[in-house]
C-alpha cells in the first residue's frame, strides 16, 4: 500500500471511528452476536484485536464472536436475526438476496482472493495449463463453484480437466498426497495451510483471468439496520480501525486471536501467514481511495455477472439491492 493511500486510509477510518463513537456515546451498550464464516483462519484476527483492545466497547457495543459453518449457514442465521451481522461470502449473500432474504451487504472486506494452487515442481501457470490435469475440490465449496467459470472464461474445454469431488475441506489432503495436480482455493486460507504441511507450491489468481469477485464482507439483517443504524456504523468503523492496526502489526492481531482462543496457539505461524496474504486484498481497483468497507456498483456488477453467467443464479437484479454504503463513515 502506498504511503499516500495508507495515510488516506488511516485518516478516513479514524474519522469514521470517532463519528460512530460520538453517535453512540449516549446509548447503552448494544449487544451484537457476530458470526464468522468458518472455523478460525488468519483473516479473522482483526476482529479479535478489536475485542482485546476494547474498541467495540468504546463504541458502546457488546460484541461476541462465534465461528461459522460456511457462509450459506451463516447467511440463514443473519436472515433469521439469530446473529444480526455475519462475515459472509458476498456471492452467497447475493444469491440469498436475489431469493428475497432480508439481508444487506454493508461493508466489503476482502476481494479477488480466489486462486488455483499447483505443485512447485510442476506449476500450472494459467487456466490453459489445466487441460489434462487432475483438480480436486468439494462440490459445495465456493472456489469449486467458481472453477468452471474460470475455465469457461478462457475457453478451456471442461472435459479436458479431470475433477475429483472429495468431502468439503478434504482437497488439501488429496493435493498433499499427490493425487491432485491442482486445487482452486482462497489465497488467504489454503496457501498457508499447505505451506505449514511442508508443501512447495505455485499459484495464480483467478482475477488475473477475468474472474473478479468481491469475497467476504459484513452482511447484516435488515431489521437490525433499521433499529440500530448507529451501532452498525460503529461496528464498521471499529472493524476498519482494527484492520488498520492489524496491517501495522499483524503479530499483535494474531496474538489477540490466540489470547481469546488459546487452542489456536499451535497455528500461530499459519494464522500470521494467512493474515499477511489477506491485507493486499482489502481494496479493489475501484476502491483504492475509498474508506474501509466501501463498495462500488462496478464491483457488484462483476460479482453478479460471474454468478449469472457461470454459476446458475437465475436472475440479475439491480446491484443496489445487494448493498448499501450508508453506514460507512469518511465518505
Amino acid at each position: 500500500m502506498s504511503v499516500t493511500r495508507r495515510a488516506f486510509f488511516a485518516s478516513t477510518v479514524a474519522m469514521a471511528l470517532l463519528s460512530a463513537m460520538g453517535a453512540a456515546s449516549s446509548q447503552e451498550l448494544t449487544p451484537i452476536s457476530f458470526r464468522l464464516d468458518w472455523s478460525i483462519y488468519g483473516t479473522h484476527a482483526p476482529f479479535y484485536l478489536a475485542l482485546k483492545e476494547g474498541l467495540y466497547e468504546e463504541a458502546e457495543l457488546d460484541v461476541t464472536i462465534g465461528e461459522g459453518q460456511g457462509s450459506a449457514t451463516v447467511l440463514q442465521l443473519v436472515a433469521q436475526g439469530n446473529d444480526p451481522i455475519g462475515f459472509i461470502d458476498f456471492g452467497t449473500a447475493a444469491r440469498g438476496i436475489e431469493q428475497g432474504m432480508p439481508v444487506k451487504a454493508v461493508a466489503r472486506v476482502v476481494s479477488n482472493v480466489m486462486c488455483v494452487i499447483s505443485h512447485a515442481e510442476s506449476p500450472i501457470k494459467s487456466p490453459a495449463d489445466l487441460a489434462g490435469k487432475i483438480v480436486a475440490y468439494g462440490a459445495a465449496e465456493s472456489t469449486g463453484l467458481v472453477f468452471p467459470a474460470l475455465l469457461a472464461s478462457q475457453d478451456v474445454d471442461p472435459t479436458s480437466v479431470s475433477v475429483i469431488n472429495p468431502a468439503t475441506g478434504a482437497k488439501n489432503a488429496l493435493f498433499l498426497q499427490g493425487r491432485a495436480d491442482a486445487i482452486p482455493a482462497n489465497v488467504n486460507v489454503q496457501i498457508a495451510q499447505l505451506e505449514a504441511a511442508g508443501a512447495e507450491i505455485d499459484y495464480f489468481m483467478m482475477s488475473d483471468y477475468g474472474i473478479e469477485q468481491m469475497n467476504n464482507g459484513l452482511v447484516a439483517n435488515e431489521s437490525f439496520l433499521a433499529e440500530h443504524p448507529d451501532a452498525m456504523s460503529a461496528f464498521i468503523a471499529v472493524t476498519g480501525e482494527a484492520f488498520k492496526r492489524a496491517e501495522a502489526d499483524p503479530e499483535a492481531a494474531v496474538d489477540a486471536l490466540i489470547e481469546a482462543l488459546p487452542e489456536q496457539a499451535r497455528n500461530r505461524n499459519e494464522l500470521l501467514r494467512q493474515l499477511e496474504l489477506t491485507l493486499p486484498q482489502l481494496t479493489t481497483e475501484a476502491t483504492q481511495d475509498k474508506p474501509f468497507g466501501w463498495m462500488e456498483a462496478a464491483d457488484w456488477d462483476n460479482t453478479q455477472s460471474v454468478l449469472v453467467d457461470y454459476l446458475g443464479m437465475p436472475n440479475a437484479i439491480p446491484v443496489e439491492e445487494f448493498y448499501t454504503n450508508e453506514f460507512i463513515g469518511g465518505q
